[in-house]
């Protein structure tokens, strides 16, 4: 049986329950998927091989909550968090990324693993969204092995402040999108990150906007701004299946 590891970066049992759904409805169902905040300060975090051993591949869930940049003031909590998550996971960031350790970041993951390895993240008005929008595949994304299955392009779901508004060190761009250029990202051979939300479908976006109304832009209809996304959901059983 293979063993994924998830880390979350969510305080809100409603949210965080909703995460767990998600993936573990995407990956398959043999799979032993444990969970592990990445608000835990009582863990050793020092020690990235200990967090890892047993498992065949780690994921990194999204935030709702927190946020590296934001637009917020550096004295706000919500960003003064964001910052302790990502110097809480320094270690265990540079040890996947060194040994090649199979990994999925989604949002705030893809966000974390990027400002890591020099990417930049800002609240980038540009690029900040929410709803279903079209992702286009490179040309090196269309020769990996999780990306050359989906078509030259396909719907997935977004909910998102910040950005990478940099390419990061080590990175391959696998897709891309006309309102957010660094959708997807290949580090090494096995480290996938995604800006947008494999895991969600249409009604699990739907359901989101009533756990955090915030993302909804004000005056728009949420059953207008989403759309099926069945195409983007199959990335995280083909991750389990072929890199895990």
């Amino acid at each position: 049986m293979k063993k994924i590891l998830l880390i979350q970066s969510r305080e809100r049992p409603d949210t965080l329950l909703a995460e767990q759904r998600g993936f573990r409805r995407e990956v398959p169902l043999a799979v032993q998927l444990d969970f592990l905040s990445a608000l835990d300060t009582s863990h050793d975090w020092n020690t990235p091989a200990s967090i890892v051993a047993g498992y065949d591949a780690l994921m990194f869930g999204g935030s709702g909550e927190f946020d590296l940049h934001g637009n917020r003031d550096e004295s706000d909590a919500a960003r003064k968090t964001a910052r302790d998550i990502l110097s809480r996971l320094q270690p265990l960031i540079a040890h996947i990324i060194l040994s090649d350790f199979p990994t999925f970041g989604v949002c705030f993951g893809h966000q974390l693993i990027a400002e890591a390895q020099g990417g930049n993240i800002v609240s980038d008005a540009d690029q900040k969204k929410t709803g279903s929008f079209e992702v286009m595949v490179t040309e090196i994304g269309a020769q990996d092995s999780l990306f050359a299955s989906t078509g030259a392009s396909f719907v997935a779901q977004y909910a998102h402040r910040d950005s990478v508004t940099s390419q990061p060190r080590g990175s391959a761009l696998l897709a891309s999108g006309v309102a957010c250029r660094f959708s997807a990202l290949r580090y090494g051979e096995h480290v996938y990150t995604t800006q947008f939300h494999p895991e969600l479908t249409r009604a699990d976006m739907l359901e989101r906007f009533t756990l955090a109304p915030g993302y909804l832009p004000d005056g728009v209809d949420p059953e207008s701004i989403v759309r099926d996304s069945s195409v983007a959901s199959t990335l995280i059983r083909s991750f389990v299946e072929n890199i895990a």
